[in-house]
């Protein structure tokens, strides 16, 4: 505990070390000749997740919106991309060094292919022992790492790439997440050999990210829906209305982009999106208004805020999705057989309810229903409107597909 007058360190580096010292405790439960090695291989993964943290390499301008923003330039990209590789290298290096992977195992081609879409790492033969199937995924995951690093220098070596700033940032911050990805799923994995483990226990900044990633679902779609009504008012406004209907529709965009979901953002959506916000500022100062091209940029913006809905396909969020949705459908059954004890269903319901809000973006036909129910709660329901509210809660639970 800090002394008197101490500061306490940031909550991530909190988040971070109480992840370490987890990590530490865990490895202490292998067999004594793996203690140290399992250590070892863990920390070294945890810490290599730390220095490969997630950037934001695109600079926002105060106050200016038209165009607000900027690229780093090569010259801060580069060393960032040196110390990316270098640590990427070290940590194939030091977990290799533990773990000699099994030359049967040296052919796995990418992180993509590295991990499943469910679980995660390949589910090793039952017939190995421990050690066997950490150096199998030790193997599975660093031969992966090794071929995207290639990849990578390939994509440097490409004219296109160095010359459009924004491919160079997507690809840098892509790379990135994908080993923090493959690192944090080889950290749950090995320590799911020793105990029962949440991957936001011992995996560092995977709380943080998921946050950001519900965070991001949410406020796109809101922005979704909001600006679904405002494209659909531009097209039919007359020519004395289109600029007044557009100006409504950028206070929706500014009211956005004052949020973290923007700088959340996947750099190929940020993309889109802020030299879109920057196209329709700049019709909104012509005169007479474009009407067309306002049209069709408001409908472009649109139809782009709509196809964000495929945020819930992370991985985080599927697997955040699949546990929420459980919970929900067990509440909702739960409040069914009270639903004699109307305060008892109630209690149920309003559990269910607080899980289906984590899976707000995941469906069309959930996401309206939630919407309503923040104007008038379900706590405000008179009694015998319950048994009502739970059948049409659980119907809509049903309809969401698997996540």
């Amino acid at each position: 505990m800090p002394g008197a007058g101490e500061a306490l360190p940031p909550l991530d580096d909190q988040a971070t070390l109480a992840a370490e010292r987890r990590l530490a405790e865990v490895a202490q439960r292998f067999e004594a000749g793996l203690r140290d090695r399992v250590t070892l291989l863990l920390l070294a993964a945890a810490e290599a997740i730390v220095k490969l943290a997630d950037l934001d390499l695109v600079r926002y301008e105060a106050g200016d919106e038209e165009g607000g923003h900027t690229l780093a330039l090569w010259e801060e990209i580069a060393p960032v991309m040196g110390d990316t590789v270098q640590h990427v290298n070290e940590v194939i290096a030091g977990s290799t060094g533990q773990f000699p992977p099994p030359p049967e195992d040296e052919s796995m081609g990418d992180l993509d292919a590295a991990f499943g879409p469910d679980t995660g790492a390949r589910k090793p033969a039952k017939a190995r022992s421990v050690e066997e199937q950490i150096a199998s995924l030790v193997g599975t995951v660093c031969s992966a790492m090794r071929g995207d690093v290639t990849r990578l220098g390939d994509r440097l070596r490409n004219p296109t790439v160095m010359s459009d700033p924004w491919m160079l940032i997507q690809d840098l911050l892509e790379f990135r997440g994908r080993v923090r990805a493959a690192l944090g799923e080889l950290i749950f994995q090995v320590c799911s050999f020793a105990a029962s483990v949440q991957r936001e226990e011992v995996v560092p900044g995977y709380a943080a990210e998921l946050q950001n990633s519900l965070l991001v679902r949410e406020a796109t779609c809101n922005l979704a829906f909001l600006f679904r009504g405002h494209a659909k008012r531009i097209a039919t406004a007359g020519a004395d209305k289109i600029l007044p209907a557009l100006q409504d529709a950028l206070k929706d965009l500014h009211a956005f982009s004052r949020t973290r979901a923007l700088t959340q953002l996947r750099t190929s959506d940020k993309r889109i999106f802020l030299e879109t916000r920057a196209t329709l500022y700049r019709l909104a100062r012509q005169s007479p208004s474009p009407a067309r091209e306002i049209i069709e940029a408001s409908e472009n913006l649109a139809r782009f805020l709509d196809s964000m809905s495929v945020v819930s396909r992370r991985e985080n969020l599927r697997l955040h999705d699949r546990a929420e949705l459980e919970r929900a459908r067990r509440s909702v059954e739960e409040a069914q057989l009270n639903l004699g004890n109307p305060e008892a269903a109630r209690r149920e319901l309003e559990r269910a309810l607080q899980a289906a809000f984590g899976l707000y973006g995941r469906d069309m036909h959930l996401d309206a229903y939630l919407r309503g129910l923040r104007h008038f709660p379900a706590p405000w329901l008179h009694d015998a409107e319950i048994a009502l509210e739970v059948t049409r809660l659980g119907g809509l639970l049903n309809g969401v597909s698997p996540p």
